[in-house]
């Protein structure tokens, strides 16, 4: 069997797909699957080829023209009709919604009549919603909705991902798969610091729906001793403008430090070096970062907008209502635990991964719903069936 991959986009920019699409490639080429990742690029972009040992990557970039409004499409379109022909059954497994590359995914999958799997990662949750609100009302009017209800399944990586694809109407068989976790090199020494605090880390898009602006008035009111938040990720929207100069008008800039977008390594090492761990966010499909913080022994702030009840549920975190005020009295509670403390419920974080979340197990129930949709097994345990 064969799985064509396609994706809007690989840079930081585009948030956990940018990191969970090719390991999930990764994974499932690994159980004997033939992959293709197709995705469109900025041309200022990194390099995000894969270096073809494990899947094929094709990168298509995306260049300006005056008057054609997606010069792009036909390079695109036309190497997704190539990895689509041959005779191994195919899947084409599409994620994120409302780019017209998601539509012309659509359209390709119909006129070949080709099982389509989308997975919407999270753009379906009411706050998502309300981004670009009227754009996307009207895109859902005119394609967005049809093209939904045309996919064969959906692929929703939490019941409340699952939630709002009901609520949106659509009936379509849902396969209900979490997201693996990559873990962390093994290292048995700390990172070493010139800062003698204690690191509160937030890792993520910087963007409004992410609650940093709750992060720092809530720490406003909290400012434990001896305390540092480090924040990083990819900047969107200026917003990391609009954060500094609400933490100056604070009088806090000693206690926050922005370090940029964090990748591979120096990921691996921010959370190392952490000792709490926080994602204040107002939506989350997953929640990629969260489940790095646990495998990384980190504890994990989160609230209930994210699928991360467990965190409350084995005693390695808080999960909370989103918005200042219960963060705040969080922030009081988690700071003041000691460095022991929060050692022990790392480690029951760390387990809570290794048991529950690999790339393996959630590429084999991804498979098995594959199977399904070119007839060759029955409906698999993690598929719910069409609403009806």
């Amino acid at each position: 069997m064969k799985v064509v991959v396609t994706i809007g986009g690989l840079g930081s920019q585009f948030g956990g797909p940018s990191r969970t699409v090719p390991a999930l490639c990764r994974a499932l080429a690994n159980r004997g699957v033939e992959i293709e990742l197709i995705a469109l690029s900025e041309i200022d972009d990194p390099d995000t080829e894969e270096d073809g040992s494990a899947f094929r990557t094709t990168v298509v970039r995306k260049r300006a023209h005056g008057r054609q409004p997606f010069p792009w499409r036909r390079e695109f379109c036309q190497n997704v009709v190539r990895a689509l022909t041959g005779s191994t059954p195919v899947v084409l497994y599409d994620v994120g919604l409302w780019l017209p590359s998601n539509h012309f995914i659509s359209r390709i999958a119909r006129r070949k009549a080709v099982p389509l799997v989308v997975s919407p990662r999270g753009m379906l949750s009411p706050r998502a919603l309300q981004v670009s609100r009227w754009k996307k009302a009207v895109a859902w009017a005119l394609y967005q909705k049809r093209d939904l209800k045309s996919a064969r399944l959906l692929h929703t990586t939490s019941e409340a991902e699952t939630q709002d694809c009901r609520a949106r109407g659509l009936r379509n068989p849902v396969a209900l798969v979490p997201h693996g976790v990559d873990l962390p090199p093994p290292s048995g020494v700390r990172p070493s610091t010139l800062d003698s605090r204690r690191t509160l880390l937030f890792l993520s898009r910087l963007h409004p729906i992410k609650g940093l602006s709750d992060l720092v008035h809530a720490w406003a009111r909290v400012r434990p001793a001896g305390w540092r938040v480090v924040i990083a990720g990819p900047d969107e929207g200026n917003h990391r403008r609009d954060l500094e100069a609400l933490i100056s008008s604070l009088g806090m800039r000693p206690d926050f430090e922005f370090v940029g977008p964090a990748l591979d390594e120096g990921k691996w090492k921010l959370f190392a070096a952490a000792d709490l761990f926080v994602l204040p966010s107002y939506s989350e499909s997953f929640g990629q970062a969260v489940a790095e913080a646990l495998a990384s022994g980190v504890p994990v702030i989160t609230t209930h907008a994210t699928p991360w009840r467990e965190v409350l549920e084995h005693g390695c975190g808080w999960w909370i209502p989103t918005g200042a005020d219960a963060l705040t009295e969080t922030l009081a509670t988690a700071t003041s635990r000691t460095e022991a403390e929060l050692r022990d419920m790392g480690e029951r974080g760390r387990n809570l991964v290794l048991a529950n979340y690999s790339w393996t197990v959630a590429a084999g129930k991804l498979i098995s719903a594959f199977e399904w949709l070119v007839g060759r097994g029955k409906v698999p345990d993690c598929v719910a069936p069409m609403v009806l």
